[in-house]
């Protein structure tokens, strides 16, 4: 009997976890799915009632918090093949949902793939928001790709003790900067009565997710100490392992739950990109830095036109 208690006990937890999260993929796909189907037989999509967007986001941030603390107590216990089911099973599966995600997307609704920009309706809190969040998101991103791609250098810069503080103090910086972003950009959002007309349901999954890996990389960096060599160190290694085919889970297995929950929530957020805004990064205008100038030539006389009261400047459209 006490085998049987410990053996349930050992299962429980692991498939409770994954249960939790196959409801939500579920609940989030079938919410997609359904929207897009509604869109194509009318057009567009019914506003019957308003939507309380606050409330979901509060709703999704409570669901976090309990999928957050389940995995603590897992991955703190070492129960079942837990770590071998985020850590080598989960990338792999992130990575598939992004690839076959992004292709689906780009040749049925390739014109629909933006970031429904709300610029246009309001600029000055978008301003105050986004330049922290996006700055302080392009650093740690370079910082962490550069810890990455030269781990030996990162490694020999942080020898000195005073090099090793300016750059951990940097960072932290920057990702309180990120944070800072992120929270104007939620107020605005749901503050402001015609930014909410271009809102959806996927984008308080959007901010929960970016909320759950800011703080938890904010957590890292305050309790574990010293990211930038324990990066070099042990996730280079181990992200290199994933690009060989072949997870090498026993270092990452061994670090403290926040880390781990800070490499499932980066995981996750690869795995949502073809069905949030966060597509819109992979359309960005990169072509823009080498593409040759645009020739715009003008027949008229800026004078005139600027002083005309004629409807229409020059020679009137044949086609009207």
């Amino acid at each position: 009997m006490m085998i049987l208690a410990l053996t349930t006990t050992w299962f429980s937890l692991p498939i409770a976890i994954a249960i939790t999260l196959v409801i939500i993929v579920y609940l989030t796909l079938r919410i997609v799915f359904r929207t897009q189907k509604i869109i194509k037989e009318m057009g567009v999509a019914p506003q019957s009632k308003s939507v309380n967007y606050s409330e979901i986001l509060l709703i999704m941030l409570g669901i976090a918090a309990g999928i957050v603390f389940l995995l603590k107590v897992g991955l703190e216990t070492n129960v079942g093949m837990l770590n071998y089911l985020l850590f080598s099973i989960f990338p792999y599966l992130a990575i598939a949902i992004f690839l076959l995600g992004s292709i689906y997307r780009y040749r049925a609704k390739g014109f629909q793939v933006s970031s429904l920009s709300s610029e246009f309706l309001e600029r000055k809190q978008l301003f105050w928001g986004s330049q922290p969040f996006h700055w302080g998101l392009l650093v740690l991103f370079f910082g962490h790709l550069i810890a990455f791609l030269f781990p030996s250098a990162v490694l020999a810069w942080n020898g000195e003790p005073v090099r090793l503080i300016i750059l951990e103090v940097t960072a932290f910086i920057f990702g309180l900067s990120a944070l800072l972003g992120l929270v104007l950009l939620i107020r605005r959002r749901m503050r402001s009565s015609m930014v909410l007309v271009v809102t959806n349901k996927m984008d308080m999954l959007v901010y929960t997710t970016l909320i759950v890996q800011i703080v938890s990389g904010l957590g890292v960096a305050y309790f574990e100490r010293w990211g930038s060599s324990w990066f070099a160190g042990v996730l280079t290694p181990y992200l290199r392992s994933l690009f060989a085919l072949s997870p090498d889970i026993t270092a990452v297995s061994a670090m403290p739950w926040m880390i781990q929950i800070h490499i499932f929530s980066a995981f996750f957020i690869i795995a949502i990109i073809p069905f949030t805004r966060f597509m819109h990064f992979l359309v960005a205008p990169i072509d823009y830095l080498w593409r040759g100038y645009q020739l715009v030539l003008w027949n008229w006389s800026r004078t005139s036109i600027r002083t005309s009261n004629a409807h229409f400047f020059g020679k009137k459209p044949k086609n009207s």
